[in-house]
């Protein structure tokens, strides 16, 4: 009994290490665009427009999920791009 509850945790934890939702292999950047098209302007990225699920970005590495910068004084959603 103790063996085959191993083995089913051995191939629950190999089927869980070849399908890795959070390995990420780069982002795309787009612009946060007011209604009349023009794009947001901010200082920092706190001052883009966000929903409740997208955070802030921390860093220059590309992010596991959805987040809102600010560069060169606009506004982007930088969006991963999964392996």
């Amino acid at each position: 009994m103790r063996r085959t509850a191993h083995a089913m945790l051995a191939a629950v934890g190999a089927g869980l290490l070849g399908c890795n939702d959070l390995e990420v292999c780069g982002s795309t950047s787009k612009d946060i665009t007011q209604g009349d098209g023009s794009v947001y302007r901010c200082v920092t990225a706190e001052d883009c427009p966000r929903t409740a699920r997208v955070n802030v970005c921390v860093t220059d590495v590309s992010p596991i999920a959805e987040c809102v910068s600010c560069e060169d004084s606009r506004c982007i959603t930088v969006i991963p791009e999964q392996c």
